[in-house]
């Protein structure tokens, strides 16, 4: 029966943060369910698992469940299904398997418990009843409490980072309509409001279990159940201090004014157009080039002009800039370097580039993004930093059979190699107050944001105009942490995501995407713009909210007066990570700890192994 409970309560576990995060019944998700989804889970590993192994497989099934559900859409990346959702569901589980052992070390040693395994039932009773404030630092419930939200923390950062980070499937992706509770990522990255779910989850299961035993059981000390609910309480209490100052900072964050100092007034074109059902971008930059006329021909009635067009991931399709002569004659309709130079505007899209070797054989590809100037000059590029693994970045992909192989099955991104360097495009753009020819208000923004310049410096600028320093992280780019932060912290002062995630068809897929990116804004207080193939295309605030959108899987094109704000570096600016590797650090010496303390019980004998040997003495004396 236990066995059957603890694969129950683990896939109910996994149900119920799976509809936490969004998906397709509750598109932005549901964040009161992520403060109860892990409790099934925290239950299953402190009170019905008897031993490693079954924590092990536990954690697996509560993992796997997750990732199947809230990730389905995977099985649609056509002939990479096995990889993205098959291999991914594995692998994840897997890892996360593995942390479930570290999940279970403080409950492996239940002094005073081994004779009551039969029934989880009697494990509590016992452990009521056997309550001593002198036993070790592990079996203490505050201790188990915050073990668990520390190593679950330290779960969420190994599960989203490095060549194999999936930031999906999250706590605080289920946690986007809590924006007052987001907020603090701007402090801690999203593992703060990791670490606070979870803690919260560990105090519901404990409460809930022990007030309900608790009843039932009859123990001649009263001083023993207070000082057995105390440390519930102490543990609830850290809770509340820590969740309310949470409160407040968001509180605080979401309420202040801000003011830009810029803005940049920006055409997002959203095509619509499915990757597969793509022969060549003849039709997609025809599409494109319609959407953006459109916008730009209401802006001439409104006496403005457009100062960046934003085009999504892969609307080019031939590689730069050896294409750039292709691009002078087609689309033959209207060829896209001639469109760029009616418009007379800086064109930002996304397409192959192909660098060749020094020895002029061969080259690499590499997803970008490419910049056009308003004369319809190729001015340079950004090459992705972050690839999908085993879709854009394969093992191996350099031997000529793999690479001739994947390029038969899958076309040219089975070959593309990752971005070496950081990539920063120049913008000119407004200040808030709108830029006069004479330069005065540009003049009065420069005093405004305290920069001391001389008057001949002042003049310069002002006959140059304002000018806004952008990155261009592309699709899987705008998850991480380990990209956004160097990209932040060496000038960016607008982000804009250009993506394609057109061939998952489901809103969920588009939605979770854009929850993981949203914090990005807040960790960074920065605006982020995203412009996607089918959605979802967005303008987010520096507190994460969405100024401006676009439907999803429609052709669409929106204009926008993107407010650019002062740069600020806060805490998680300078300090990154700094939550988690506190949580290893932590986790790392408790282990050690514990593991000296199992050490020395094993060399006490039990009452048990005394009476035998005692015996035995006794036998041979006779």
């Amino acid at each position: 029966m236990t066995l059957i409970l603890q694969v129950f309560y683990s896939i109910f576990s996994g149900v119920m943060l799976s509809a936490a995060i969004p998906n397709e019944l509750y598109k932005f998700g549901a964040p009161l369910l992520s403060f109860i989804a892990i409790t099934p889970f925290y239950f299953t590993i402190r009170y019905l698992c008897k031993n490693y192994r079954q924590a092990f497989w536990c954690t697996f099934i509560q993992v796997i469940t997750t990732h199947l559900i809230s990730s389905f859409w995977l099985a649609y990346f056509k002939d990479f299904a096995i990889f993205t959702l098959g291999a991914s569901a594995l692998g994840t589980a897997l890892i996360g398997a593995c942390m479930g052992i570290l999940f279970y070390l403080p409950y492996s040693r239940n002094t005073g418990l081994k004779t009551c395994q039969k029934k989880w039932e009697n494990r509590l009773y016992s452990e009521l009843n056997n309550f001593s404030l002198q036993k070790p630092f592990y079996e203490h419930t505050s201790f188990r409490i915050f073990w668990f939200a520390i190593v679950y923390t330290f779960w969420e950062w190994v599960k989203s980072s490095g060549f194999l980070g999936y930031p999906w499937g999250t706590i605080s992706s289920a946690m986007y309509r809590f924006s007052s509770f987001t907020q603090i990522a701007a402090i801690t990255g999203t593992y703060g409001i990791t670490f606070l779910t979870i803690l919260f989850n560990c105090l519901l299961a404990e409460g809930a279990i022990l007030f309900v035993q608790a009843q039932r059981i009859q123990s001649s000390d009263i001083q023993i159940k207070r000082d057995f609910f105390f440390e519930l309480k102490t543990s609830a209490s850290v809770f509340i201090i820590l969740f309310s100052l949470s409160l407040f900072y968001g509180s605080h964050q979401l309420n202040l004014k801000r003011k830009p100092i810029k803005t940049l007034t920006t055409i997002m074109v959203q095509q619509n157009q499915n990757p597969w059902d793509t022969k060549n971008d003849d039709d997609a930059i025809l599409k494109s080039e319609q959407l953006t006329k459109k916008q730009i021909d209401l802006l001439e009635k409104e006496g403005k002009k457009a100062q960046l067009i934003v085009w999504s991931e892969g609307s080019l399709m031939k590689a730069m800039p050896d294409s750039y002569s292709h691009y002078k004659n087609h689309p033959k309709e209207k060829s896209l370097i001639s469109f760029i130079k009616e418009c007379k505007t800086p064109l930002l899209t996304g397409g192959p580039l192909f660098i060749w070797n020094e020895d002029g054989k061969g080259g690499k590809y590499y997803n970008a993004a490419h910049l056009f100037d308003g004369e319809g000059n190729y001015r340079g590029s950004y090459s992705k930093l972050h690839l999908v693994p085993f879709a854009e970045s394969i093992p191996g992909i350099d031997n000529p059979k793999i690479k001739a192989l994947m390029l038969k099955i899958v076309g040219i991104s089975a070959g593309w190699h990752k971005g070496r360097k950081l990539t920063y495009f120049d913008i000119p753009c407004s200040n808030y107050n709108g830029y006069d020819s004479d330069g005065k208000a540009f003049e009065s923004a420069i005093e405004s944001i305290n920069i001391q310049l001389t008057k001949e410096q002042q003049k310069e600028l002002s006959k140059e105009g304002p000018t806004v320093k952008i990155c261009t992280p592309i699709c899987f780019d705008d998850s991480f942490s380990d990209v956004i932060r160097p990209l932040y912290l060496n000038g960016a002062e607008l982000f804009i995501n250009i993506t394609d995630d057109s061939w998952s068809l489901k809103d969920s897929s588009e939605i979770q995407h854009f929850v993981v990116a949203s914090y990005r804004a807040i960790e960074y207080r920065t605006t982020m713009i995203r412009s996607a193939n089918a959605g979802y295309s967005v303008v987010l605030d520096p507190t994460g909210r969405v100024i401006a959108d676009e439907p999803l899987f429609t052709d669409y094109s929106l204009t926008y007066d993107v407010p650019v704000y002062q740069r600020v570096l806060t805490p998680y600016a300078v300090f990154g990570n700094w939550l988690p590797y506190l949580c290893i650090i932590i986790s790392f010496f408790t282990t050690v700890l514990m593991y000296k303390s199992f050490v020395k019980t094993d060399f006490i004998p039990s009452e048990r192994k005394l009476k035998n040997k005692k015996h035995k003495k006794h036998s041979k004396k006779k």
